[in-house]
């Protein structure tokens, strides 16, 4: 299609080519808006067309007789390029694909769309490889949710590669709502072009140029005015006009349809009634073909006559022996204007020669006028067929629909409904699962039936967990004597209670549901109830020995790869890495982490990231503790669960403050307690207050850390969440130390050291006995602080853990130099000086050199300032701004203020001009440039 072919649409057009002439330079959008007629579909072609060569192009028309079929559109994206990309794909990936595209039998497991989408995505980047790809979809809003679905995972994890997306979509208050897949890419790079209707002018020319007539400036005022600038329906009010045997008068007022399906209708109304059958069964196919439409009718000679008269009116074209209508409103029209004998007619027709099973069970279905068993019957098979190849969507609308084809004395109606819920909250789309489901309670018998409507209720109500808890409750005692049942039951109650913060009841729940499994005999249910007994044990500080250990084998005996919720692997690693051990924890962590990378399992690789995070931070490896937690953050933004950045915001802050990054820190905490909120996880909010309040104590702003630590261990205690190697535990004990507040420190003290004492972790029992020495040094009683002290390094002895020794080292020389043992405190400080230089602990680090010039009693030098403090002391010096010095040095503002405070505090000065001075002083001495 030539540009030409463009009448009215100038601006338009220069905004569409401008688009396409970006392609290779990132990932960008560009979605085409308008009512349907306006002229979405024209330029959409001729941004194709302008391609020429220049990028891969992947592209779609949707209908919306193929709405609801399942991966229509990833079949058509896909089809010309798979065998070209298949090979290097990763198996898992590749078969979750293929079974979606129909190229495989479906496994025992129907396929994550979340693999499907990460296959889409290896698919998209290998193709980029060799230059632009634009994914182009026309008439977004009827694309089929099961593509929809992977199509957003994918674009949504497209970075810098030249991938791209061109779409119309119909904007009409009838219209379907469309998939904001535009929303994936950077708000700088997408763009939505919204069609205006016609100028006047505009009209003027596309009438003239298209139909040959010529009106006056009155007649044109009423063509606008009906069609509302609408050129599609202006031209087939144009073509109205032609048809007349004789120009009007040019002041004849002009009498037009009211409406466009008004209009068309009539155009439709023309034809042969052949021809109107076939194209009645044309709107209802997917995909409708010469051939489909001979093998119903068993007639190919007549099917090519009949449609000779929709040719040549303009109704459809045919490619080859595709057809495809002009407009997606003939279509519609179509379908409408047929009678309910009709469409059922046509449907029966249909149901018997097309190929597809879903096509064709929804066929059967739309013949019958009245339940019929054997329909439901195919509907479910077929339901049972789009559910295997990864497509919940697709199938839950199959569910609904096989239940509604089931005979009234047929109890499986209310079990396809239950499936059908179900399907819908896999689908995301959980208020119509909790429709169906409310009103499934009020049909339910009692017993079974009943205890697994209740059951599924409970799991749409993911942020509510007293709901969750009281719908548990009634289902358990509706299942009581089934174990099965009962154990899936107790799973989702513990998971609840969890949820609410309630560590105690959680186990009681979890230890129950293990017993169930155990008599139901379900070696998987088994292994998924002793991840979370063994997950829960962890934080109660109540550990059953070997239990992980035992469920590990298990699942290795069955062959299951389960995912972070169900394998004992997440939760024994994170034991082990409390109880002292590295490698094997590192082992078990990155043997989940490939299984995950390889199935396209996001949720699970986030938790092993921020379990390896948080793994690398005890044993000091910081750096590489930051790069899982970026890896992790940037996961938890594409998969846009609020649960999982929450708690991946707590690491991440908690090693940069550690670090010294102190505006990212703190970005990290305020996200993380912010998603925290959102997903209602008191136990997450209290996570990321913590590092927030860690990274005050080091930065010495003893109020603020109180403010944010003084009641977290109450709160801890109160959920009975004891994990002792949660840092906030010896964190708010020292900062209550420091504040002077020792009846509350001592008070948290005796609860923490049980807390380490249950665990029996060297990590622990080493911060249990710096805390002890922390608040016996508070008391003035020196002896018992160093004991403690000493007794803590003995526990470190030989364990990965520098930075906990470094603070020991730190805690210890302190407190010498309060008794006044000024060599043994010079000692202590200068190895924890040592300690915290190696592992990058910036702000640890300056205290430590603070002590350490108490004990020789001189004033602080330039000299003795970092690199950055130097470079910051400099630019002050000179009468820059703290907003300026934080532009030239690349940093935050209240990093450049925590700088200058560190600063004024080594050098003992209050102000500026105090710093202009000290800083010129070993200048005069050396010579040396203040800056250099």
């Amino acid at each position: 299609m030539s540009a030409t072919a463009v009448i009215g649409r100038d601006e338009e057009l220069a905004a569409v080519r401008e688009f396409v002439s970006r392609l290779g330079a990132g990932p960008s959008s560009l979605v085409i808006a308008g009512e349907a007629g306006i002229g979405k579909t024209t330029l959409w072609e001729l941004g194709l067309a302008a391609t020429q060569g220049s990028a891969q192009v992947l592209a779609h028309r949707s209908v919306q007789a193929e709405s609801s079929l399942a991966f229509v559109g990833l079949s058509d994206l896909l089809g010309p390029v798979f065998d070209q990309v298949a090979p290097s794909l990763f198996p898992p990936r590749r078969e979750a694909l293929e079974v979606a595209l129909l190229m495989a039998a479906p496994g025992d497991e129907p396929p994550d769309p979340r693999a499907i989408g990460l296959a889409l995505l290896d698919v998209l980047t290998q193709l980029a490889e060799d230059g632009s790809v634009l994914v182009a979809l026309d008439d977004l809003q009827w694309l089929d949710p099961s593509s929809a679905a992977v199509l957003q995972i994918a674009l949504r994890r497209i970075r810098s590669e030249p991938v791209s997306l061109l779409a119309t979509q119909r904007r009409e208050a009838q219209s379907p709502a469309a998939p904001e897949l535009d929303d994936a890419f950077p708000e700088e790079r997408r763009e939505r072009l919204w069609l205006d209707p016609l100028s006047l002018a505009g009209l003027y020319r596309l009438l003239k140029e298209r139909v040959g007539i010529e009106l006056t400036r009155p007649q044109l005022a009423r063509v606008s005015e009906v069609s509302g600038g609408n050129p599609f329906f202006a031209l087939e009010i144009g073509r109205e006009l032609a048809r007349e045997d004789s120009p009007r008068p040019a002041g004849e007022f002009l009498s037009v349809p009211a409406s466009l399906r008004e209009l068309l209708g009539g155009r439709l109304a023309r034809l042969p009634a052949v021809t109107s059958g076939l194209l009645l069964q044309a709107a209802a196919l997917a995909r409708p073909t010469t051939d489909a439409l001979a093998a119903a009718r068993d007639d190919q000679n007549d099917v090519q006559e009949a449609l000779v008269p929709a040719v040549r009116a303009g109704v459809v074209n045919l490619d080859g022996k595709r057809l495809r209508f002009a407009h997606p409103l003939l279509a519609s029209i179509c379908y409408e204007r047929a009678s309910d004998s009709e469409r059922r007619a046509a449907h029966r027709a249909l149901a018997a020669v097309v190929d597809d099973t879903e096509e064709r069970a929804r066929h059967s279905a739309l013949a019958t006028e009245r339940p019929d068993a054997r329909v439901a019957s195919d509907l479910d098979q077929a339901a049972a067929r789009a559910a295997a190849r990864g497509a919940p969507a697709a199938a839950a609308e199959l569910c609904e629909l096989a239940a509604e084809s089931t005979p009234a004395t047929d109890a499986r109606a209310r079990g396809r409904r239950l499936r059908a819920a179900a399907l819908h909250g896999l689908a995301g789309e959980g208020e119509r699962a909790s429709l169906i489901l409310r009103e499934l309670l009020e049909e339910a018998s009692s017993g079974g039936e009943r205890a697994d409507v209740l059951l599924a209720l409970a799991s749409t109500f993911r942020a509510n967990p007293a709901t969750m808890i009281q719908l548990c409750g009634e289902a358990l005692a509706e299942a009581e004597g089934d174990d099965r049942r009962s154990a899936e039951i107790l799973a989702l109650r513990s998971w609840a209670h969890m949820f609410d913060l309630n560590v105690r009841a959680a186990l009681a729940d979890a230890r129950a549901s293990l017993d169930k499994a155990e008599r139901a005999d379900d070696p998987r249910l088994v292994t998924q109830a002793i991840a979370r007994v063994g997950q829960l044990e962890t934080w109660g500080v109540d550990i059953t020995p070997r239990l992980l250990e035992r469920g590990v084998e298990i699942e290795r005996e069955i062959g299951a790869r389960l995912g972070y919720r169900g394998s004992p692997r997440l939760p024994l690693s994170r034991l082990l890495m409390r109880l002292g051990e590295v490698e094997r924890p590192r082992t078990l962590l990155g043997e989940l982490e490939s299984e995950a990378v390889e199935r396209g399992d996001e949720g699970t690789r986030v938790v092993v990231l921020w379990s390896l995070s948080m793994l690398e931070w005890m044993v000091g490896r910081w750096q590489v503790a930051l790069e899982h937690a970026v890896a992790a953050n940037e996961l938890a933004e594409q998969t846009q669960d609020a649960h999982t950045r929450a708690w991946v915001g707590r690491v991440k802050a908690l090693v940069e403050g550690d670090l010294g990054l102190v505006e990212e820190a703190r970005l990290s905490a305020a996200e993380g307690m912010a998603f925290s909120r959102a997903s209602s996880n008191e136990m997450f909010l209290i996570a990321a207050q913590g590092s927030l309040g860690r990274l005050e104590l080091a930065l010495g702003n003893l109020e603020q850390a109180g403010a944010l630590l003084d009641d977290l261990p109450r709160r801890l205690q109160a959920a009975h969440l004891c994990d002792p190697t949660v840092p906030i535990w010896p964190d708010a004990i020292e900062t209550l130390v420091g504040l002077r507040e020792l009846g509350p420190a001592a008070a948290y003290l005796e609860q923490y050291e049980a807390n380490a004492r249950g665990l029996g972790g060297p990590w622990a029992l080493a911060a249990a006995a710096r805390c002890r020495g922390l608040v016996a040094a508070g008391r003035g009683e020196f002896e018992t602080a160093f004991k403690a002290f000493e007794l803590a390094l003995g526990e470190l002895a030989d364990q990965p853990y520098p930075m906990e020794r470094a603070r020991t080292l730190f805690c210890l020389g302190s407190a010498r130099l309060q008794a006044n043992q000024r060599r043994l405190a010079r000692e202590a400080l200068e190895q924890a000086v040592a300690g915290f230089e190696e592992l990058g602990a910036t702000l640890w680090l300056e205290k430590a050199r603070g002590e350490l010039r108490r004990i020789s009693g001189r004033r602080a030098a330039p000299d003795d300032l970092t690199e950055t403090e130097r470079r910051v002391a400099g630019l002050a010096a000179e009468g820059h701004s703290n907003k300026e010095i934080a532009a030239t040095l690349f940093m935050g503002v209240s990093t450049v203020e925590s700088h200058l405070s560190r600063v004024y505090r080594k050098l003992g000065i209050r102000s500026r001009a105090q710093l202009a001075s000290r800083l010129v002083e070993p200048a005069k001495r050396t010579g040396a440039d203040p800056q250099t």
